[in-house]
């Protein structure tokens, strides 16, 4: 077989820093259940669900655009025995969120909290994960009121077998948080049990049951909401380089008063206020709750430690589109009030100086004095047409006002195409030239191998892309979720996107989680259970892409076959070339690089015979992963690299430079 013959041609173009991010949203209880460190349900007794009936599934409210009633249920998925468990408002721990519970026992009761289980087939089961000689802290805020006994707490299996020990909690006839840690003494799935032996009232609220080796640990700016060390390790092993919060249609919500509310997700945790997540209109318990353990303090808190610019999403003022026609005036106070100031309000509590804002100061009296640096904004999410669009020129104008280089993010609605479409890009580069546009897509296989080339063609020197969400995953057609099929074609069309690196400013798959048996979208770009994590072949893609990649974009001169997409990028330490072979022959390389070093070169290689291999894990136990990144080395002389390209892969090659 004759060696394809190809030679780097000197740097085309800067290739944009900010090109690999990632997109967080509590979608698949990706937060509450899932990053975030507690894993007991509805932990403060606020908890805030849709309705149950049957007509208000998310199908219903996608051609109705009527949204289901939203009703509080303060003690959802909490059981009790043996005593009488009440919610209350009065005299709470927190003015600010002043719900809590209040249990009164006869002489024994047990009230239990089986974790997040998911809502689908394992609804019921326990889902509190504990490994023997394990450390796990438990927390919580008591009151007594004329209880007279004693107060355990533990973890134990259903038939109520221990895996730790019990251990007794003092109530004072004030409110006191409490800490203590727990020994996981055998490994399996639990439940909470708070076991009473006495007679007498006692008040509960902000439980949290951890694993005492959360993300940042030992650091003091950690004092709200915490986050499960190995998916935020799974996280920066993609080297990210901006991140996107919190949504998706969250922020936008499905009727007034939904909307995603900032302010209420940051100080204490106790103090933090819960809203209904629209997502659980995609299962019939419509248990989904937002707890804002994970707020906006937290969010800044990562970026910081990964090393990513902060990207927030702030509602424009309309609710999700989707899903109601409900929007403010965009002349009324409301709209001031609500979008405007509380746009400006954020950009203060990430940036301002605690000595003259006062959402600066709650910064800094959250543990995190210094200012988080953020540089960019996102205003509204999937949003389009006229009053969007004089929504979002109301809003950037404010902004930038006070902060003329702080860069907006225009939405041009849910698909990537169309009148819609085609009108906010006429905008973008008419009137707002130095906004960046969101776009998003989710289609075939087949589509997303079609859109190689769709960047190629865009206007330079205006504004830039910012492919908000996409993915390889038809939604309208019922499939396989992250297939090998779907990793390759999108790896494919990242080719285009590091080709295009000059006015693709920034991307971010999505979704980004989801929990085993909880998911409400089935392709997703990480896996989870109470125990662990699954990384699917979509996810290695992303890692192989946006961990090995340069500051330079170079063209290649030569000609490749149809099946075959390359792209190459280089710093001032090596050459990093991709390449993904879509066809069912094996292609041989050879790639002239002026500049690199005589010797093997790293190789890493994503390969499957099957494109309907796919990573899986299941609602307990480890996963099975048969589409994993494999490390060789292929060989470099005479400043050539010499490399085989199976069918139906994804090489990277890292080729040092010479110095």
């Amino acid at each position: 077989m004759q060696p394809i013959q190809l030679r780097a041609l000197p740097a085309a173009h800067d290739v944009s820093p900010l090109l690999y991010g990632i997109f967080l949203e509590d979608i698949n209880f990706a937060c509450d259940g899932g990053l975030s460190s507690n894993k007991i349900a509805n932990h403060s007794f606020d908890g805030r669900f849709l309705e149950k009936s049957e007509a208000a599934d998310q199908m219903t409210i996608i051609r109705t655009k009527k949204a289901p009633a939203i009703e509080n249920d303060p003690l959802r998925y909490w059981q009790v025995t043996g005593g009488v468990l009440e919610s209350c408002t009065k005299d709470g721990a927190s003015r600010r969120n002043p719900c809590y519970a209040a249990l009164t026992s006869e002489g024994d009761a047990r009230l239990t909290n089986r974790g997040f289980n998911g809502g689908q087939k394992h609804l019921g089961e326990c889902a509190i994960s504990i490994e023997k000689g394990h450390l796990y802290h438990f927390s919580c805020w008591l009151r007594s009121r004329g209880y007279d006994g004693t107060l355990t707490v533990q973890v134990t299996r259903e038939d109520g077998t221990p895996l730790t020990p019990a251990a007794e909690l003092s109530a004072l006839d004030a409110w006191q948080q409490l800490h203590l840690d727990l020994e996981g003494t055998d490994t399996g799935y639990g439940e909470l049990c708070l076991h009473f032996t006495g007679k007498g009232t006692i008040d509960l609220d902000c439980l949290v049951l951890e694993d005492c080796d959360y993300w940042g640990k030992d650091n003091p700016k950690w004092t709200g909401g915490h986050f499960r060390k190995d998916l935020v390790e799974a996280l920066q092993a993609l080297h990210p380089a901006f991140m996107r919060f919190p949504g998706g249609c969250i922020v936008e919500g499905l009727c007034p008063g939904n909307e995603y509310h900032w302010k209420h997700t940051i100080g204490p945790v106790v103090d933090r206020i819960p809203e209904v997540n629209l997502w659980g209109t995609t299962f019939a318990e419509k248990g989904y709750c937002q707890s804002n353990q994970i707020g906006f303090y937290e969010y800044f808190l990562l970026c910081e430690d990964l090393n990513m610019e902060p990207l927030p999403i702030v509602w424009a003022g309309l609710n999700c589109q989707f899903r109601s026609v409900e929007a403010l005036d965009t002349d009324s106070p409301e709209f001031l009030d609500e979008v405007v100031r509380n746009a400006l309000d954020l950009i203060e509590y990430a940036n301002g100086d605690p000595a003259e804002s006062p959402w600066a100061a709650l910064r800094a009296r959250a543990g995190h004095p210094e200012p988080f640096g953020m540089k960019m904004i996102g205003i509204g999410n999937e949003n389009y047409g006229a009053d969007y669009h004089e929504k979002f020129r109301r809003v950037k104008a404010a902004v930038q006002a006070k902060y003329p280089d702080m860069v907006c993010i225009l939405s041009s609605g849910a698909f990537p195409q169309g009148e819609d479409f085609d009108e906010t890009w006429r905008l973008a580069r008419s009137e707002f030239t130095d906004v960046r546009v969101d776009e998003h897509f989710y289609s075939s296989n087949e589509w997303v191998i079609g859109q190689i080339h769709r960047y190629d063609n865009y206007p330079r020197g205006t504004a830039q892309v910012f492919l908000g969400e996409y993915a390889a995953n038809d939604v309208a057609v019922p499939h396989k979720p992250n297939t090998f099929g779907s990793a390759l074609a999108e790896a494919a069309f990242l080719t285009g996107v590091e080709r295009n690196s000059d006015v693709v400013a920034m991307t971010s798959y999505a979704p980004l989680f989801a929990m085993v048996d909880g998911a409400h979208w089935n392709h997703n770009m990480i896996w989870f259970n109470q125990q662990t994590h699954m990384c699917t072949a979509n996810y290695h893609v992303q890692q192989l892409f946006g961990a090995h990649l340069g500051t330079r974009y170079l063209p290649l001169e030569g000609d490749l076959p149809e099946n075959v997409c390359l792209s190459l990028t280089a710093d001032d330490k090596a050459y990093y070339l991709k390449a993904v072979n879509l066809g069912q022959e094996t292609a041989e390389l050879s790639v002239e690089l002026p500049q690199a070093q005589d010797g093997p070169a790293q190789q890493l290689a994503l390969h499957s015979d099957d494109p309907e291999a796919a990573n899986e894990l299941g609602f307990t136990g480890p996963a099975h992963c048969p589409v994993t990144p494999v490390e060789s080395t292929a060989p470099v002389a005479d400043h050539a690299l010499h490399a085989e390209l199976p069918p139906q892969s994804v090489q990277v090659w890292v080729v040092p430079m010479t110095h």
